[in-house]
């Protein structure tokens, strides 16, 4: 095992680098939402770097002849109206819009945090997006105050965490995708792998998982290793939740008891040879509920089939006299009436259940008797979405004028 390439039969591949490009080990963290949290924990992070170069000089492209000086930051990521806005007209909107002077004239570019460089894009930081974001300022109030029409836009940069693993994505060229951002186009932000998981959810259970595996670098000095082993931390997660929630799921929202989750890994570490075979093997039990719930899914289908939903909504409609809402309208309130009536009846249903088929024959004849009502319950969705239709139409003509 050699210190500076962190190679071991343990990971995944045989190494640290392989471990953290591993598409299995990436798409059982994700069950427990890690891409995200990573995402938003490094975006926090850049925020707060970047913020401390208000009232500094930079350059930050190497071609650069000269240092603007940044006024102020702003954050665009933290205000959801922005990303809103922006998503209805087409546009992207970067996570922060540095704005400052050069030469005299008023400067403006993008910023976007990106942990992992080889999904940054140059487009994401380009003049044209600052442009389009220009041309929301009467949409959003308090996007970009102060900034004139005829600005200078220059080419954006990304805010990257300066660690091994992007210096050598940027050398290879190559990820989980292709790295097609430049050195020049990078800022390398100071990370200080203790401190990056402090508040981020699941973080608790890394310990237990590292410790199986013995590696001769910890977690907490760097980030490399944190990553691999946060990502194995929220697919025990993940599959917590996935042992843990009902079957006949209907507006769910179950609580996380890290601690618990973090028992079990320990409880499973005694006997795994590694912490991914733990992982797996964990994922190999739940599978099992995973199952009982897509059988519990499908005895629970909605009982107008999706052909006949589209039919059926424009002859309600045309009775009306009327036009037909959007047939996923439509099924997404007729499912979610469905599911509720269902759910009064059966209940949750809490995995595991030793014996399966009796609560599916218990579901599907629920589901019998509620079929001679979905008909009506699809009538009176579709007139409530005509109505609601109707108001919003109103109400579009009154603030035009």
């Amino acid at each position: 095992m050699s210190r500076g390439r962190t190679e071991s039969p343990l990971l995944p591949g045989g190494s640290l680098v392989s471990a953290l490009f591993d598409r299995e080990v990436i798409g059982l963290a994700d069950r427990g939402g890690a891409s995200n949290l990573i995402g938003d924990r490094w975006a926090d992070i850049a925020a707060a770097h970047a913020a401390t170069w208000a009232g500094s000089e930079r350059r930050f492209h190497a071609d650069d002849q000269e240092q603007w000086r940044i006024v102020r930051v702003d954050r665009l990521d933290a205000t959801p109206q922005i990303a809103a806005a922006a998503s209805r007209r087409g546009l992207q909107n970067p996570d922060l819009l540095l704005i400052g002077e050069r030469g005299g004239e008023q400067t403006i570019q993008a910023a976007d945090a990106k942990f992992s460089v080889e999904t940054a894009r140059a487009k994401q930081v380009s003049p044209e997006v600052v442009r389009g974001l220009l041309g929301l300022r009467a949409h959003v109030t308090g996007l970009l105050e102060g900034i004139a029409d005829d600005v200078r836009v220059e080419q954006g940069v990304f805010l990257c965490p300066d660690y091994p693993l992007t210096h050598l994505m940027l050398r290879r060229r190559h990820g989980l995708v292709r790295t097609t951002v430049r050195f020049q186009d990078v800022v390398f932000v100071p990370v200080e792998a203790d401190r990056f998981w402090d508040g981020v959810p699941g973080a608790s259970i890394m310990a237990p998982l590292a410790t199986t595996d013995e590696l001769p670098v910890r977690s907490e000095e760097r980030l490399m290793a944190g990553v691999y082993y946060f990502r194995l931390a929220r697919a025990a997660v993940g599959f917590w939740l996935d042992a843990t929630k009902p079957l006949l799921l209907h507006n769910d929202v179950v609580p996380l008891d890290e601690s618990a989750v973090r028992e079990d890994a320990m409880r499973r570490s005694r006997a795994a040879p590694s912490a991914f075979a733990l992982i797996r093997r964990w994922d190999a039990e739940v599978q099992t509920i995973r199952n009982q719930r897509a059988a519990i899914d499908q005895a629970a289908s909605l009982p107008i089939p999706g052909r006949d939903l589209r039919p059926l909504t424009a002859a309600i409609a045309a009775a009306a006299g009327g036009e037909a809402p959007s047939s996923n309208q439509v099924r997404r309130r007729l499912g979610a009436w469905y599911r509720g009536a269902l759910r009064e009846r059966v209940g949750p249903i809490l995995p595991p259940v030793d014996d399966l088929q009796p609560v599916l024959r218990e579901v599907a004849s629920a589901g019998r008797d509620l079929a001679a009502q979905a008909g009506r319950e699809l009538e009176r969705i579709v007139l409530a979405l005509m109505a609601e239709a109707e108001v919003a139409e109103c109400e579009s003509d009154i603030a035009q004028g």
